[in-house]
């Protein structure tokens, strides 16, 4: 997994998750969404690519576990290397509970007409291009706010310091 992708997956999961926030704060709705509300809800969530986001979670995990097996266990590195295949085709739509609790939290706050508009935009070609340029927009903006912060606490420290020079402490 490249560190490209990992941004990707990491904004893409940022975005549906800042979808969802403002709905799990929210009390949840009288009756439950229909089935077909909750497909169409499921439908956004890939138009989104949302749904993606955690197409690269197991194996992330999975090459974590290994690397923190074989830090103490070295010897055990073939045996392994074949439990991470086995046990990740097992785990392989593990992430289906959480797309569809997701999928409900978007169907109780929208209604299908709702749904079938956002699904409209992000199939229209500006949306396209939003699913498509929104990990990198959202990478940069991570980069400049970093940089923001980095130079703003340089900025503070500096004025905090000449604040109390002033009132004749040395920091």
């Amino acid at each position: 997994m490249t560190l490209s992708s990992l941004r990707r997956a990491g904004a893409a999961l940022l975005v549906a998750c800042t979808l969802a926030a403002p709905a799990f704060a929210q009390a949840p709705a009288a009756k439950p969404p229909t089935p077909e509300h909750i497909a169409l809800a499921r439908a956004v969530l890939d138009f989104t690519g949302a749904r993606k986001s955690f197409d690269n979670v197991v194996p992330k995990l999975l090459t974590d576990a290994r690397a923190v097996i074989l830090r103490t266990r070295p010897t055990l590195q073939s045996d392994l290397d074949v439990s991470v295949v086995e046990v990740g085709k097992r785990f392989a739509n593990a992430d289906e509970d959480l797309v569809n609790k997701i999928a409900i939290v978007y169907a109780q706050k929208f209604t299908e007409e709702e749904l079938k508009q956002i699904a409209a935009f992000y199939q229209s070609p500006v949306g396209k291009k939003m699913t498509a340029e929104l990990p990198n927009v959202l990478g940069e903006s991570y980069r400049l706010a970093q940089e923001w912060s980095r130079t703003l606490s340089l900025a503070l420290m500096d004025a905090l310091r000449a604040d109390m020079k002033r009132k004749g402490h040395d920091l």
